[in-house]
């Protein structure tokens, strides 16, 4: 028999382990489907960082990286640590460690909310710009600096190129290059270059500003974007708007060129809200449609499928929580989207 698939379980702070519950169900139905996995949870959060003063130990990151494939992962934050030193530690170091570049986040039609004829992908780089936590702070003066690497910014657009090039659909590099000339100027330029590599893609540069208007306007005539961590941020969170909010937004983060044996991390995009921690209020979906990127991302395209069809078919039939305008529990929407898996 094949060696199992590993995945290691961070549920995380907040909401996190609520909503992780609601999709671990979802990996024993793959495994029932003849998927050969193995799951394995990690404590690692505010809880045990209070415990223990740990945050993510390097034999544990180690482990993380060299014994699993990939990691599905809930949410970090926790007023009990305002400064968000475990969250960096643990959240953001897997995210730079793992050279985890690419950060995909669709914005797909079946979703609740969903206007017609959206369907669109933000590509996010998600290792560096002023997310790299390089700067200082001095008494009237604070610097956050930005750092781009030819690599990482290749890596991630290559993969929004390739992506418009299998939809047939135009790419859009969101970016600010008439103001931030060094940073923004080589992912212009990179692009470019790239253009040439790809001659049937339709792409164009745009000012952010410009398209978060345009965006706001006419989302349905974009199809790809490509951008910055920061920006790609942005830009990918108003898009959940479109779709029903932050809690059905889904996201997957890989590393293109494989350098670690762990190269992927499932996680839906909203943060943790402690302030609805523990009252059942929490949206399953983006978490469970986490769960279907990482499966279509380990070829299990049958079980993709079928989870996606999942959630639009009990989005349709009503299923809603509280922040969809519905009534349902966390428990409750995981139970109805689950209730219509296929056995």
């Amino acid at each position: 028999m094949d060696k199992p698939v590993r995945i290691a379980l961070i549920p995380g702070d907040g909401v996190g382990p609520e909503v992780m519950a609601e999709a671990l169900p979802c990996l024993a139905w793959a495994e029932a489907r003849g998927r050969h996995l193995e799951a394995v949870r990690f404590p690692f959060g505010a809880d045990h960082c209070l415990r223990t003063g740990d945050t993510l130990p390097d034999s544990s990151y180690c482990d993380l990286r060299d014994q699993f494939d990939a990691i599905l992962f809930g949410a970090v934050g926790d007023p009990r640590l305002p400064d968000g030193r475990h969250a960096e530690a643990i959240l953001l170091r897997l995210r730079q460690g793992l050279e985890l570049t690419v950060n995909f986040r669709p914005c797909a039609p079946f979703l609740a909310g969903s206007r017609t004829g959206l369907d669109l992908e933000v590509f996010r780089e998600n290792t560096e710009g002023p997310y790299c936590l390089q700067g200082s702070t001095e008494p009237g003066r604070a610097v956050d600096l930005a750092i781009h690497t030819e690599p990482a910014v290749r890596r991630l657009l290559v993969a929004a190129f390739r992506r418009a090039e299998t939809l047939c659909r135009p790419l859009t590099l969101a970016h600010k290059a008439n103001v931030l000339k060094h940073g923004h100027g080589l992912w212009l330029r990179v692009f470019e270059d790239l253009r040439t590599e790809y001659p049937g893609v339709s792409a164009r540069g745009m000012h952010a500003d410009a398209l978060l208007c345009a965006l706001v306007q006419a989302p349905t005539t974009f199809a790809v974007i490509a951008a910055d961590n920061y920006l790609g941020d942005l830009i990918s969170d108003l898009c959940a708007a479109f779709i029903g909010g932050m809690g059905v937004a889904p996201s997957l983060s890989w590393a293109p060129h494989r350098p670690y044996r762990c190269s992927v991390l499932a996680e839906p995009v909203h943060g943790s809200a402690p302030d609805i921690a523990g009252k059942g209020l929490a949206n399953p979906v983006g978490m469970m449609l986490s769960t279907a990127l990482l499966f279509r991302h380990l070829d299990w395209e049958p079980e993709a499928r079928d989870l996606e069809g999942a959630v639009s078919g009990a989005l349709a039939n009503g299923a809603k929580t509280r922040d969809l305008g519905g009534t349902l529990s966390t428990v409750a929407m995981g139970m109805a989207i689950r209730d219509r898996l296929p056995s």
